[in-house]
């Protein structure tokens, strides 16, 4: 029987680059694919609809309206998917888009659905604000989009949840993230998402533009030449920054002060750069002693309210992962999606 085995990133966002508008585009992301957490999602077909795995709690509604958007359009009879790893849900590391694009690329691939990522993305409705989730996927490393031509193509302030039938950005700029290890803290607070983000979207949008003009100049002339000089000094620097301007700081100011103390706590204790991720709560933390933070991190959050976890990842600098076994010739494929044979462009 033909097993198809989805491994995808997950990513960390920045930042969105202009929500004013005025020159005729809006969103804009900066953003890095993680190795770990991850999703991995094993096909293999059926007479019916299954979706199994000890942890698939959180993912059961969203897995069953994937499956039902992609078997409506083409008329398979059913599929088994185990979700063996996740990503934690409404965390700020992507894991609706990553579980989104890794189900329907599973099952493209089980049934030789000929369909590239940009498609598959517009098809689930993800990439409608930021395109990093998705091209974290389709290729690792460092991202900045271009954004979404506005009103023409996009004419709302939404997340990419409440966008509608709007596609994923093009990329500007890809770039291969250095070997810098990455702490990921994530406290046991507030999540924002669903009908509160649309909330805090409509009621604080559109943004001065002055924010997008202070945001795209550090990101032009103080981060990418960081990433491209190896400066990891700089390079934190110009993350610290970035959560003082535009909508990174609402995202931050919105967390409250558990965020806020974890910052702080991070910064004071050896980390170069920190940054919230999305809405949180999961922060990155950047430095040269990451093994001994991470140490005391884990004290400070044992000390905290409700406590947290932390641990340490890298960049996925290739994207999603897929191993297809037992095809018509009795062969195992593993590779990585861009270059796999059955997804286009």
């Amino acid at each position: 029987m033909k097993e198809v085995t989805v491994t995808t990133p997950s990513r960390l966002h920045f930042a969105l680059i202009d929500l004013n508008g005025s020159l005729g585009r809006v969103d804009g992301g900066v953003g890095l694919s993680l190795e770990r957490p991850c999703f991995q999602i094993i096909a293999t077909p059926s007479t019916n609809v299954q979706i199994v795995g000890s942890e698939n709690g959180p993912f059961l509604s969203r897995a069953e309206e994937i499956v039902k958007i992609l078997k409506s359009e083409y008329n398979f009879n059913g599929i088994r998917i185990e979700i063996a790893q996740s990503i934690p849900a409404h965390t700020g590391l992507g894991s609706g888009t990553q579980l989104s694009l890794g189900i329907a690329s599973a099952i493209c691939a089980l049934y030789d659905i000929n369909l590239n990522i940009e498609e598959i993305a517009l098809l689930v409705g993800r990439g409608g604000t930021s395109g990093i989730g998705v091209a974290a996927f389709r290729h690792g490393g460092f991202i900045v989009d271009g954004g979404h031509r506005f009103p023409a193509q996009k004419s709302s302030f939404l997340p990419s949840s409440a966008s509608g039938n709007v596609a994923p950005p093009p990329v500007l700029f890809r770039q291969d993230f250095p070997d810098w290890p990455v702490l990921i803290v994530i406290p046991n607070c507030r999540h924002i998402s669903g009908a509160e983000e649309v909330r805090l979207f409509t009621n604080l949008c559109p943004m001065p533009k002055t924010t997008a003009q202070q945001l795209s100049h550090l990101i032009l002339m103080k981060l990418l030449p960081a990433l491209a000089e190896n400066d990891l000094t700089s390079f934190g620097e110009a993350v610290n920054r970035i959560q003082e301007i535009g909508w990174k700081k609402i995202e931050v100011d919105a967390q409250g002060p558990i965020i806020q103390k974890t910052m702080d706590f991070l910064r004071n204790n050896g980390a170069l750069g920190v940054g919230l991720s999305s809405w949180g709560p999961a922060l990155y933390a950047l430095g040269e002693d990451l093994e001994s933070l991470q140490q005391k991190t884990h004290q400070f959050l044992s000390n905290l309210p409700d406590g947290g976890i932390c641990f340490i990842t890298k960049a996925n600098n290739i994207g999603a992962k897929y191993d297809v076994s037992a095809d018509s010739c009795g062969a195992t494929q593993v590779g990585n999606l861009r270059h796999a044979g059955f997804l286009t462009g």
